[in-house]
């Protein structure tokens, strides 16, 4: 045999070439398969950092929302958490822009038109196109982004507009009512008055009334509440719902304890002070002139209430304050002309009724005070035809009704009766014995006239607020 013609090694050949063939094959898919991979990866690297954006987005709208008092467009910082980056763990965070929607960062640093700042503006009235001015907002609308950042340099970003509208508050003010109550209150009576130069009525909640027709034209001034107002209401001045709170001060017997001349306490005995304004001098009362004790009032232990029937309390000294350690009640009858000068400041509740003559029995002006609730009623007249404006400061709840009369201003601070008990809990301010009321109610042919001679309080400026609506998505 020709030894060149020989095929031996053949064999050889071909297994090699087919191992490269394979090898080959097994690179390439080798390769293919790791592509694969991180395709895979990189789409859980995006769903996961979108879901991260979206994660922000929600929680941004939710503090948005629920913030009255930020001006977005001032500190264009997300409220209570900032603009981040705020972490999720790792791997993963979001960060916050709030941006005018002008503001040429959102379409890669080119200015707008001025066609397109004029279509920004076209919504208002009168139109207020934009200017470029990214600090500068005349169209109340901005653009809120979130973008959520992942592995391997992974941004996502969605956002939505953000259209705002803005509450001016309401001015600070001095006010001062002849009628202020810190809860609800019920006016009823077609012949009800409230006049005097500050005949005014509020309350911090709402204002009722249980007659069908039209009533409080005998108001001259304003009724005004936080709450609503019954359509029948029909004051001479301002009938307004919806309006600030105003600051009802705590209302406390004994920080009075001070103006008063004489004791009733809950041992049944009276004492009277032998040095005015001096805390601590009180002594038995006995004999005549200044150390007399005071008439017609009675103790009843079992009730926990000095009462006075007849004709109307008198002690040894022109003006008269009485501080009752419990319970007061006063039905009796006044001076055939002028007015007694007595006022009676109780630690429970405390009653007038019957005709009695009152004005204030100390310099302070306070007629009435009481830890608990308070009734005027009867024919009992506090209406000094000499303009001598007195004060009714009631802890809990009051009825003013029948034909009384009383000039000065009520003030109901409207405890709740079943926690303000002194069996509840001995504070200062506590209410002695039980309570009577659960409603304040002004009724029949009451008047109360106010000057405004006690001075008003004042009443601070309401912040400006700020109603935000979200709406649309832009996946960016």
């Amino acid at each position: 045999m020709n030894p060149v013609r020989s095929e031996k090694g053949v064999a050889l050949i071909i297994v090699l070439l087919l191992l490269a063939v394979m090898a080959g094959l097994t690179t390439g898919l080798t390769l293919n398969g790791q592509t694969e991979i991180a395709m895979a990866h990189n789409e859980t690297y995006y769903a996961r950092t979108r879901a991260a954006a979206e994660a922000g987005m929600n929680r941004a709208t939710e503090q948005i929302l629920g913030d009255i008092t930020t001006d977005l467009i001032a500190t264009k910082a997300i409220p209570n958490i900032g603009n981040g980056p705020i972490a999720l763990n790792d791997e993963y965070s979001y960060s916050f822009q709030l941006l005018d929607d002008d503001d040429p960062l959102l379409y890669g640093g080119d200015p707008l038109s001025a066609d397109q700042l004029a279509a920004m503006g076209a919504d208002k009235v009168p139109p207020a196109p934009e200017n470029n001015n990214p600090n500068v907002d005349t169209n109340s609308r901005m653009v809120l982004r979130a973008t959520g950042f992942g592995p391997r340099g992974t941004t996502v970003t969605v956002a939505r507009i953000l259209n705002r509208d803005t509450i001016a508050g309401f001015p600070g003010m001095n006010i001062n009512p002849a009628i202020l109550v810190n809860g609800d209150l019920a006016l009823d009576g077609n012949s009800l008055v409230v006049n005097g130069k500050k005949g005014n009525v509020h309350a911090n909640g709402d204002i009722t009334s249980d007659d069908t027709g039209t009533m409080g034209t005998g108001i001259t001034g304003d009724v005004t509440a936080t709450g609503d107002i019954d359509e029948n209401i029909d004051p001479g001045g301002l009938r307004a719902g919806g309006m600030p709170v105003m600051p009802v001060p705590e209302i406390k017997a004994e920080d009075y304890l001070g103006i008063a001349t004489h004791k009733l306490t809950s041992a049944g005995t009276m004492l009277v002070r032998t040095a005015p304004g001096v805390p601590g001098t009180w002594a038995a009362c006995t004999g005549s002139g200044a150390l007399k004790c005071p008439t017609q009032w009675t103790w009843n232990s079992t009730t926990s209430t000095w009462k006075a029937d007849g004709a109307m309390p008198t002690s040894g000294v022109t003006k008269s304050t009485y501080y009752v350690e419990g319970n007061a009640e006063v039905h009796g009858t006044g001076k055939s002309t002028g007015f007694t000068e007595i006022s009676i400041i109780a630690q429970g509740n405390l009653k007038i009724t019957g005709n009695g003559k009152f004005k204030p029995g100390n310099d302070s002006k306070m007629q009435f005070v009481t830890n608990g609730d308070f009734e005027l009623g009867g024919t009992a007249d506090s209406d000094d035809p000499l303009d001598m404006d007195g004060q009714i400061m009631v802890r809990e709840q009051m009825h003013i009704y029948g034909n009384s009369k009383f000039q000065g201003r009520v003030m109901v601070e409207d405890r709740d009766g079943a926690t303000n008990g002194c069996s509840v809990s001995m504070v200062s301010g506590c209410r002695k014995g039980t309570s009577q009321l659960s409603d304040n109610h002004l009724s029949g042919n009451m008047t109360v006239t106010y000057n405004g001679q006690l001075g008003g309080m004042d009443v601070p400026a309401a912040p400006t607020t700020f109603t935000n609506v979200i709406s649309g998505w832009i996946e960016q």
